[in-house]
């Protein structure tokens, strides 16, 4: 499990960008299409924010922020920070089913497509139905996975198709 969380941690596009906005004294941050979401929104209460140019690390605690130094300042709103992305339920919950060379694989092939695993933007699985469906999506390209479970077989097959109409697919022993 650990191996797979290093692994997650190091995928591209990992870091979203944001502003932080207090309004009637409750903070919430935009993201970068100008979407509002609230603070618990996020996975994780941990971000980077920007100060004098520099980037610094911190925690966001309601409207409050803890920096690394210690230091615990209110949020005034406009403060340009960058959090971590979030993985959808269903997609994060398929790359802890699958074992260990499986995941590897799906992590290898996203990247050479493209994509990141932080770009699904639809996941539908449940670990004893037989198939489940992915969707990702970049400003430029779209790619849908399907995931099939054989149980009598003991096997699993992938099939990525991109936007561009290329298919690949992959099969594994699902012990």
């Amino acid at each position: 499990m650990e191996h797979r969380m290093k692994k997650l941690e190091q995928c591209s596009r990992r870091w979203c960008n944001g502003y932080l906005l207090i309004e009637n004294g409750h903070c919430l941050i935009e993201d970068e299409e100008g979407e509002i979401m609230l603070p618990e929104s996020l996975q994780s209460t941990m971000i980077c924010l920007k100060e004098n140019d520099r980037w610094t690390k911190g925690e966001l605690l309601g409207s409050m922020i803890l920096h690394e130094n210690g230091q615990l300042v209110d949020v005034q709103g406009g403060e340009m920070i960058q959090y971590t992305a979030s993985l959808a339920k269903g997609w994060l919950d398929l790359l802890m089913f699958v074992p260990e060379d499986v995941f590897d694989h799906i992590i290898e092939q996203i990247e050479q497509l493209g994509f990141s695993i932080y770009d699904c933007v639809f996941s539908s699985f449940h670990s004893l139905q037989r198939v489940s469906f992915f969707q990702f999506s970049t400003d430029t390209q779209s790619l849908a996975l399907q995931y099939h479970y054989e149980p009598a077989a003991s096997q699993i097959r992938f099939e990525w198709t991109n936007s561009d109409g290329h298919r690949t697919v992959s099969q594994f022993e699902a012990t």
